[in-house]
């Protein structure tokens, strides 16, 4: 495959090519220049590892029984596979392992035998280190064996073959990527069906043995995997093309490598060359790069190609067809496989002229900016879109006057219009960061029709463009506005609503990531709280119904607590949607999510961000405030009937004393770092602004009487609702508190759930409630059924209904 006859192609003898080094071209990555870069991802492996084996640690030590459901069902395996267990587990562990280290010693690739080396040493160390810490049973509880399995945790081998693994892998070529990725899969399978190991501790083992190699790469770096300088100048004559002074460019993008050159002045006089080099990622890049803005975005991008040769073909069609309709753009001299790798290059002439984000603001002129729409228009008439324009991607020449575009990589035929428009959104985006928001609107409206300005308009947002111009882009904050307004201005038309590219937005991504976790959090209190099923169907029906309507009514009295939070007015049903999907906020993201779902409803409904977050603070001030209040009121008269002396020997008052051991813990921390004067200086002068706001509008709303009733009134009786549910929650099972204990106990519960990690307090609040009411003399049994009917109205339940309150407020866009 090529595309001969372009200028530079000469006939040049194709380099001998040693055995050898097509041995390691085909088992290696290209060595490259030796580039190696410590990469963040390495990092955000290494902190997810970590995170992984304490997970891990934690199942095995309270969770076995998930151990036990899996090895029921694949152990033993057939007597007639039985063998083929043990060949893949001593094939994969042992011989992929052997196989990887003698390749790396043959090839003379000795910072592979490093990295294997090092990643194994801190595998095993850190093996060693957690048998010291838990025993090397991972600190399984007594009894928890399991017949036909080994509980050794970590298992070395396991952790030990898979550092081999991912340390080499970035270091191997495609296809042994591939062979080592399905091996690692197998091995883990394998070590369960075989019972070498438990299913957790296989998990946390391979994650030891993949953290270790993170810890490794973020060391010493891991490698690019690019050709060297000179490996592309005997790619090129293998190709033909006769090019000097090779270097590779600055911008590189994942799956493909791109270099500069220039043409020998012997074939047709110096020139400037772009050479593209789709090495063994560039399937892999293109594949997820589609998957990832199929998810993302409502346009995935151009066609998906299969193969690198195919993306080379394609791009060398569509920039020739570019230039066939009348634009300028790059001339492909040669494309075509080269190299014992069988790397796909495609090798183009540059137009003269220097990127848009190099060429000194200056020396652009209207009639250079203009020429960009020209270029532009040219291709939106033939359907033909860019896909990827940025200030690298946009060639400025000065001297003749003319702009030209390079890099049809994300090109399209027969594009949408959604995509034309966004090509003009980029181009115009990609000339304000250059010359300015004045000048780049000025031109766009000289140059565009009112109907491809507007449509252009509407896309211009930094979501969905080219990720170069995205972060072209971070350090001119509201300029994109300013272009909007401005081009608008120009043209006499109103500023258009802009589009959303996003396939999923952040509220809606936030709210799917809410509800999976507020239904695994609910999902399991319900399982747990079933051993005392029996003790709640004998409880009295006509109080259960009274704490339903109780603890549905404390939503009503938050509802009124909102309305005096501003100065200005909001309809009460919407208020009382939101505090019901409030429930739903808090057991998904706790008290975070329900700050930035309030700031968004008040904005929503017309309020400036500084009064939606001075609102909500108001509000939670005031909350605390009443129960404050409440409590302190309630103290004295409930002195003598709680005794929290003896605490009980249940996990409940465990629990709740390690919290409040933590909790004192921090504060003692925090008042410590608040000592140091440079921090509570720093400190200060961040609160400072928020709490002059939230002053501002407390004292506006503090001028009217109205409102401190309704905000003062709304959370007593709000919080007298939920202490009454408790009350009538204890009268269904035949026991009665006074209504000053009561507060006393829910306050503290609420306290201790507050300052818990957990989303919405669920588990520890009701520990909380237990271990008060345990205190204050109601039996265990009886408490825990209590508890449970009161949280079931108050906590368990209202997330159902509040998630479809938030779905409405959704869709109306209240929030």
């Amino acid at each position: 495959m090529g595309v001969n006859g372009g200028p530079g192609v000469v006939h040049i003898p194709a380099p001998a090519i040693s055995r050898w080094h097509r041995w390691r071209s085909v088992a290696f990555a290209p060595v490259g220049d030796g580039q190696r870069r410590r990469r963040g991802s390495d990092g955000l492996r290494l902190v997810t590892a970590v995170l992984a084996v304490l997970a891990c640690l934690l199942i095995i030590r309270y969770g076995y029984r998930v151990d036990r459901a899996i090895t029921r069902v694949v152990n033993p395996p057939p007597a007639s596979i039985s063998w083929l267990v043990t060949v893949v587990y001593d094939a994969g562990a042992f011989g992929v392992t052997a196989v990887l280290v003698v390749l790396a010693l043959l090839a003379r690739r000795l910072e592979v035998a490093r990295d294997i080396a090092l990643s194994v040493i801190v595998s095993a160390a850190v093996t060693g280190l957690l048998v010291l810490l838990v025993g090397s049973d991972g600190g399984r509880g007594p009894g928890t064996a399991i017949h036909g399995y080994s509980v050794q945790f970590p298992v070395l081998q396991i952790a030990a073959f898979m550092a081999v693994a991912t340390a080499s892998i970035p270091y191997l070529a495609r296809t042994l990527q591939r062979l080592v990725e399905i091996f690692v899969v197998l091995v883990a399978l394998a070590s369960v069906v075989g019972g070498h190991g438990l299913p957790i501790n296989v998990l946390g083992s391979m994650a030891i043995g993949w953290g270790a190699t993170a810890l490794v790469h973020l060391v010493f770096g891991s490698p690019l995997g690019l050709p060297s300088t000179n490996d592309v100048v005997l790619l090129l004559q293998e190709l033909g093309v006769a090019a000097a002074d090779v270097q590779l460019s600055k911008g590189q993008e994942w799956g493909v490598t791109r270099y500069g050159a220039r043409l020998d002045a012997a074939a047709h006089g110096p020139a400037n060359l772009a050479i593209s080099v789709y090495g063994r990622d560039a399937t892999d890049a293109k594949l997820l790069s589609k998957a990832g803005r199929f998810l993302l975005y409502r346009d995935s991008g151009p066609t998906l190609t299969l193969t690198r040769v195919q993306e080379v073909e394609r791009e060398a069609y569509l920039t020739m067809w570019a230039s066939q309709i009348g634009a300028s753009v790059p001339q492909v001299v040669q494309a075509g496989r080269a190299g014992p790798s069988g790397d796909a290059l495609l090798v183009c002439l540059l137009p003269d002229g220097a990127g848009l984000s190099v060429v000194q603001p200056e020396a652009v002129t209207d009639r250079l900016l203009d020429s960009l729409f020209a270029q532009l228009i040219v291709l939106r008439e033939a359907r033909l879109a860019h896909g990827a324009l940025s200030g690298e991607t946009i060639l400025f020449d000065p001297a003749a006057e003319t702009a030209s575009l390079v890099n049809f990589r994300r090109a399209s035929t027969g594009a949408s219009d959604d995509r034309l428009d966004a090509d003009m959104a980029g181009a115009i985006a990609a000339m304000a960061v250059a010359v300015g928001a004045d000048r780049a609107a000025e031109s766009a409206a000289r140059s565009l029709s009112v109907e491809v300005l507007g449509s252009a308009l509407r896309h211009l947002r930094s979501a969905g463009f080219d990720p170069v111009l995205v972060r072209a882009l971070r350090g001119h904050k509201g300029l994109l506005d300013q272009v909007r307004e401005k081009a608008a201005a120009v043209k006499s038309i109103e500023v258009p609503k802009l589009v959303e590219p996003r396939r999923i937005s952040i509220a809606n991504l936030v709210l799917v990531i809410g509800t999976m976790i507020g239904g695994w959090a609910l999902i399991g209190v319900l399982i747990d709280v079933t051993n005392s099923f029996d003790t709640i169907i004998g409880a009295d029906w006509i109080w259960v119904a009274a704490v339903f309507v109780l603890g549905n009514a404390a939503f009503v009295g938050t509802a009124v607590e909102d309305l005096g939070s501003v100065s200005g007015s909001l309809q009460f049903i919407r208020v009382l949607a939101l505090e019901i999907g409030e429930s739903f906020s808090g057991i998904a993201g706790g008290t975070a999510m329900i700050f930035a779902t309030r700031v968004r409803f008040f904005q929503q409904q017309g309020y400036t961000p500084s009064v939606a977050v001075s609102s909500s603070a108001i509000v939670t001030a005031s909350s605390w405030f009443v129960k404050g209040l409440l409590f302190a009121i309630s103290l004295p008269l409930a002195w003598g009937t709680i005794h929290f002396g003896e605490p009980n020997e249940g996990g409940n008052s465990n629990t709740v004393w390690v919290i409040l051991v933590v909790v004192v813990v921090v504060l003692v921390l925090v008042g410590l770092v608040l000592a140091v004067p440079k921090v509570r200086r720093l400190v200060g002068a961040r609160l400072r602004p928020r709490i002059r706001e939230v002053w501002g509008n407390a004292r506006s709303v503090a001028s009217s009487p109205r409102k401190v009733v309704l905000l003062l009134g709304g959370s007593i009786g709000g919080q007298l609702a939920v202490a009454l549910a408790l009350a009538a929650s204890l009268r269904a099972f035949g026991d009665h508190l006074s209504l000053a204990t009561l507060i006393v106990v829910m306050t503290l519960a609420s306290m201790i759930g507050g300052v818990s990690p957990v989303p919405g307090g669920v588990g520890v609040v009701e520990a909380g409630l237990i271990l008060g009411l345990t205190a204050a003399g109601i039996s265990e049994s009886d408490a825990t059924a209590a508890v449970f009917v009161q949280r079931l109205f108050t906590a368990y339940l209202p997330p159902i209904w509040g998630w479809f309150c938030l779905l409405w407020l959704r869709r109306r866009e209240y929030i």
